[in-house]
């Protein structure tokens, strides 16, 4: 310990030293070689021993292991692996759709378009106008698109402003550009913001007259979906260990893990999307995957490992 009471920083160890260190806390190494090449080619220590809350009898306050197998921190690793590719692909065909989706709400006789203000790193609504039964009305909210939208809006156009479609319309039209330019080349988490922003007609025309945000059915989909679905994507692309941690959105005052709220988000916003149910097809998937690891490293995991088993 350091003059001011701070921990002196560890120094990094050998693989060697950290199976060995593993070992003292009783985990019994049932394949040196694997774990030992997991460790250096594969994954870090501290990714595959983030698995460890998931293990049964697994002691938190002595970090003991109580004898479970290397193999099984492996097959969680790989199951959480596994899962989350898998995901990712239902993930994207819901965030694509939904751009898609945003893109044709704008009709022949509707026009938004934002003008890039470069001095304030800003997106100005330059136009912003529906035709709703012959009235002309606002498509998007402009209070909470200035409170929660413009700037990110900006950052992310800024960001591709070599695209040639962005280039062509800071080029040909003073930097002035169409909503169904925009929205493919903003992030999933501003394409939330942007439906956020859509005016009650407009959103009740995008949600076929659902509700968005306090779904009545429970197949329902709803904004705490979109965000369960977003923050997973974000997971999965960051590299991170997901099995056995909650989510931050509170359902019906349950917390719930990412996973188990994500695949449940999934099988919402697929139904609405693409009238397809996938309650059944994707629990099936998960399955397979669980099974397969189950067979390759003799484990017996099951569909519980991504409800509520733990969650951190």
């Amino acid at each position: 310990m350091l003059e001011n009471g701070t921990l002196e920083l560890k120094k990094s160890r050998t693989i060697e030293d950290r199976i060995d260190k593993l070992q003292k806390r009783h985990l019994l190494i049932d394949d040196y070689h694997l774990l030992y090449n997991y460790i250096k080619n594969v994954n870090t220590y501290y990714h595959i021993t983030g698995y460890r809350f998931l293990l049964d009898n697994y002691n938190v306050e002595e970090d003991d292991y109580h004898n479970h197998k290397c193999t099984e921190l492996i097959a969680l690793c790989e199951l959480d692996k596994k899962i989350s590719i898998m995901l990712f692909q239902e993930t994207r065909k819901i965030e694509e759709s939904l751009r898609t989706r945003l893109a044709n709400l704008c009709g022949q006789d509707d026009m938004v378009t934002f003008k890039l203000d470069d001095i304030h790193k800003i997106s100005l609504l330059k136009d912003n106008y529906c035709l709703v039964n012959n009235s002309t009305e606002k498509f998007i909210a402009e209070d909470t698109y200035n409170r929660i939208l413009s700037k990110t809006l900006y950052d992310d156009i800024n960001k591709t402003r070599e695209e040639p479609a962005i280039k062509h319309y800071i080029n040909a039209y003073n930097g002035i550009i169409p909503i169904w330019v925009a929205i493919n080349f903003i992030s999933f988490d501003t394409l939330i913001k942007l439906i956020d922003c859509l005016t009650t007609v407009k959103l009740n025309e995008f949600m076929e007259g659902k509700p968005y945000k306090k779904p009545k059915g429970l197949i329902d989909p709803s904004r705490v979906d979109l965000k369960s679905i977003h923050m997973l994507r974000n997971k999965i692309s960051h590299h991170s260990n997901i099995l056995g941690k909650q989510s931050p959105y509170i359902v019906k005052g349950k917390f719930y893990s990412i996973y188990f709220l994500g695949y449940i988000s999934i099988c919402h916003w697929s139904n609405f999307l693409f009238n397809e149910n996938l309650t059944l097809p994707l629990r099936q998937k998960i399955d397979e995957i669980i099974e397969e690891t189950n067979t390759e490293y003799n484990t017996k995991f099951d569909f519980s490992i991504i409800h509520n088993r733990k969650i951190k």
